[in-house]
């Protein structure tokens, strides 16, 4: 399937000497993931929620060191391609190309149209993420916002007392910082404030969340997603919170399904740069390669995604950079991130957490199966 079947021309734009204040009314509506950015007629990139929350400047400064370059796709593209750039760049929408810009394609476009698939029928545990990152209702926005940055997030549940009582998001942090009265300059709530920093998460958060469990197909939390207009799910089994689903997990599992990157037949791998980091992917591709080959049999089929994200620090020129490999799998998922000096170095640390969380489990797997003889081990009687 291609994306011209599902490419749409109702899309946001400006010109990229805009101010920030002109822009984020056009978040305003949540089917807005992005906006348009135009230098004249020349198609410059997209400014997007993230972006915004990512270096927020006063209201009247303008978007041009906000406009993030964006990967151009054709009619032609697979809707699996499509789902891969999206992930890989961080984004919810597009441009579609074909000479000059004829639409974008949309992270919902996507998902309705690989509803048709078998791929629906999948369960949502075995795309959620299971390690989530959640917030007391007591918590200020000013830890929301560095949890935002940190994780390469955009929602997260709120606990209290260890109940779920709420979800908060991007969107409510951008609906924070919008001035009440467009053109009032810097609004006295701006994320930079104080003030603003140190309202409670419990104050901004939507109570009513949205929730869906386990063993629930793929399709019906889509279907749920798209009929609420809602970005994510979380995912619930009677009162305990076992993790998140959101647009992007159905994304990275569509993108699986197109094995343009394989390192094996039975394993897809992404990668995702979340700050135009300058890493070897030909270093990065044979570690994976050689760890798969080593665990192939244990691990079975699934996806490994490696997300790289750069710091400000630096350390003689050689930037502070945050590794996370994620690796999902029919069987089991890992989750292992390093941080180090240099892009080799942060990967190298996160790939030695990952190996040793998987030969843990090993040998707790042998353990199982035979007890006697693992105990008999520890005594050193064999």
């Amino acid at each position: 399937m291609y994306v011209s079947e599902i490419t749409t021309d109702n899309f946001e734009s400006v010109d990229i000497k805009a101010k920030l204040q002109e822009v984020l009314p056009l978040f305003k509506n949540t089917n807005n993931p992005a906006v348009l950015v135009f230098d004249g007629k020349q198609y410059a990139g997209m400014v997007t929620e993230k972006s915004i929350v990512r270096s927020i400047h006063d209201l009247k400064t303008g978007i041009g060191g906000l406009v993030k370059k964006t990967p151009k796709i054709t009619p032609n593209t697979t809707i699996c391609e499509a789902a891969r750039l999206m992930v890989e760049n961080q984004l919810k929408q597009l441009p579609v190309f074909d000479k000059k810009i004829i639409g974008v394609v949309t992270n919902e476009n996507l998902m309705k149209e690989a509803m048709n698939m078998d791929f629906g029928e999948m369960s949502v545990a075995s795309i959620m993420s299971e390690d989530t990152i959640w917030l007391d209702a007591d918590d200020h926005v000013g830890k929301l916002i560095n949890i935002f940055r940190e994780e390469g997030i955009s929602r997260t549940p709120v606990l209290k007392n260890g109940k779920l009582v709420g979800i908060v998001t991007m969107h409510d942090l951008l609906e924070l910082i919008l001035p009440k009265k467009i053109g009032a300059g810097k609004d006295s709530r701006g994320a930079n404030n104080s003030p603003m920093r140190n309202i409670k998460v419990k104050d901004i958060m939507t109570e009513s969340v949205v929730t869906v469990e386990p063993d629930s197909t793929i399709r019906e939390a889509v279907d749920l997603m798209l009929d609420r207009d809602i970005q994510g799910l979380v995912v619930v089994d009677g009162r305990a919170v076992k993790g998140v689903l959101t647009r992007t997990d159905v994304l990275l599992a569509l993108a699986a399904l197109e094995k343009k990157k394989v390192s094996n037949p039975n394993f897809t791998l992404q990668l995702t740069n979340g700050s135009l980091v300058d890493f070897d992917q030909d270093y990065v591709t044979t570690s994976i390669k050689g760890f798969i080959k080593k665990s192939e049999k244990f691990l079975g089929r699934g996806t490994i995604n490696v997300y790289f994200k750069q710091h400000k620090e630096t350390f003689r020129g050689t930037p502070l950079v945050l590794c996370r490999v994620r690796l999902k799998t029919d069987r089991h998922y890992y989750n292992a991130k390093g941080e180090g000096w240099g892009a080799d170095g942060a990967f190298h640390l996160a790939m030695s957490t990952l190996e040793r969380q998987v030969l843990n489990d090993k040998e707790m797997r042998e353990e199982r199966r035979y007890p006697d003889a693992a105990f008999a081990d520890k005594l050193d009687i064999f």
